[in-house]
């Protein structure tokens, strides 16, 4: 599977295309290209001919990246780019006379990548190349060196290519940005550093991260070769020496995020019920175990609940197992925007049930939130080949109390389920109204 087609964090809409400037003479190449690039990549292209055109279109559209030969009719020494470079559009140089400078040095031309023309593979690396730049806006790399140039240039290195770039000037600094954003998923730490070298930093990101989780490049520019081997055995995934070619740091760097990419994609699969992309029963009990456990100590309230689809079985006998599988779909759809709207965990148990973790809700918050939720459950139109229906759901919810397993507070949540079905269904029961559905069973 290609990685730029799975969207591992959403199950929306892929968002706003990217818009591609292609500079290109050949006009079958260009069409060629545009349709590879729009077929693979959620982008639209822009071509065009001369240095006037670009120049033109710059001054009017904002561009994700550029793919552009070196020499046009109207520019034949390469004065493209020049332009590229001043209007800081990150550019891939596809073309078929690349000098040795050029190759050497293309980082400092401000490319973030150069593909010859070879035949209609060429073609295929430079869509790979453009997924790539794309896809990296979404990473966000932590360089750590206490030498301002060094940093600098690095920063601007990985900026260049569309990464998201933090910096820090020692380990300390470096550990406290971690902490304050999670998201951080590579650092590049030098060996040198005041308070603490390469190796203790990356003692200290190991002790805390896995390697599935954070990969770490050692950089320095000691000749000590035995440097790399030390860095390997402390933690780190990869290492270099300085000075290094902007290629080699690039090819690292890709290889070490296409290494997180793919841990992502199998945890994602591990992780989530195929029909409805929810999380599964094994992940949700790892994740809101480890809030239940933190309940003491941080004095914070939370509630559960179990949510089941009312007579799920007749949609099944109805409208046929295809329509039941839509119907849990939708359900799985509304749960994730109650997730992003109100911040609840919400995952699939089995069959038509789903579970809910209202974190830091107490009962009565977390029961006017699960109305309204089936409000929304009851006032939605499922369609079928027959016509469209509408359903309801059924509630079953107690407050998370500190030091009980999260298995027995599920099957406190299940209890009041069933009083919540007994009663007529379409309705929540908690611990909170136990006492009213006592009364009028």
């Amino acid at each position: 599977m290609n990685k730029f087609s799975l969207d591992m964090d959403s199950c929306s809409s892929r968002g706003e295309p990217e818009h591609i400037l292609l500079v290109e003479d050949s006009a079958s190449l260009a069409n060629l290209m545009r349709g590879k690039l729009e077929a693979r990549l959620n982008a639209i292209v822009h071509i065009y001919r001369s240095f006037n055109d670009t120049q033109n279109a710059l001054q009017q559209q904002e561009f994700t990246l550029a793919v552009t030969g070196l020499n046009l009719p109207d520019a034949p020494n390469g004065e493209i780019l020049d332009l590229l470079a001043q209007s800081g559009v990150p550019t891939i140089l596809f073309s078929a006379s690349i000098v040795e400078d050029l190759a050497k040095n293309y980082a400092a031309r401000r490319l973030i990548d150069y593909i010859v023309k070879e035949g209609q593979s060429s073609v295929d690396r430079v869509v790979a190349a453009a997924g790539r730049i794309i896809e990296n806006r979404s990473v966000s790399i932590l360089v750590v060196d206490d030498m301002n140039i060094m940093r600098s240039d690095l920063v601007g290195f990985l900026k260049r290519q569309n990464f998201r770039v933090h910096s820090a000037t020692t380990g300390r600094d470096a550990l406290q940005i971690m902490q304050d954003d999670p998201s951080i998923e590579l650092v590049l730490t030098d060996y040198f550093m005041p308070d603490m070298d390469g190796f203790e930093l990356t003692k200290e990101i190991r002790a805390r991260h896995g390697s599935d989780r954070i990969r770490i490049i050692g950089i320095s520019s000691s000749s000590d070769r035995h440097l790399s081997a030390s860095f390997l055995k402390a933690g780190a995934s990869d290492f270099l020496y300085r000075p290094f070619l902007p290629e080699e740091l690039q090819c690292r760097i890709d290889n070490n995020v296409e290494t997180l990419l793919q841990l992502k994609r199998l945890r994602y699969l591990a992780e989530r019920d195929p029909l409805t992309s929810l999380y599964n029963r094994r992940a949700f009990f790892e994740r809101a175990a480890v809030y239940v456990e933190q309940l003491r100590d941080d004095q914070e309230s939370g509630t559960v609940a179990i949510l089941d689809i009312d007579h799920f079985k007749r949609i099944n006998d109805s409208y046929g197992h295809e329509t039941g599988d839509r119907v849990l779909r939708t359900m799985a759809s509304l749960l994730r925007e109650e997730e992003q709207q109100r911040g609840i965990l919400p995952a699939r148990l089995g069959g038509e049930e789903f579970v809910l973790l209202f974190p830091k809700r107490n009962s009565e918050t977390a029961q006017q939130q699960a109305e309204t939720l089936l409000k929304r459950v009851r006032t939605h139109a499922f369609a079928s080949p027959e016509g469209v229906f509408r359903l309801t759901a059924s509630v079953g919810m107690v407050a998370l109390v500190p030091g009980e397993t999260l298995d027995n507070q599920l099957n406190g949540a299940d209890q009041m389920l069933y009083l919540a079905k007994k009663n007529g269904r379409d309705r929540i029961c908690s611990d909170q109204t136990l006492e009213d559905f006592i009364i009028s069973s």
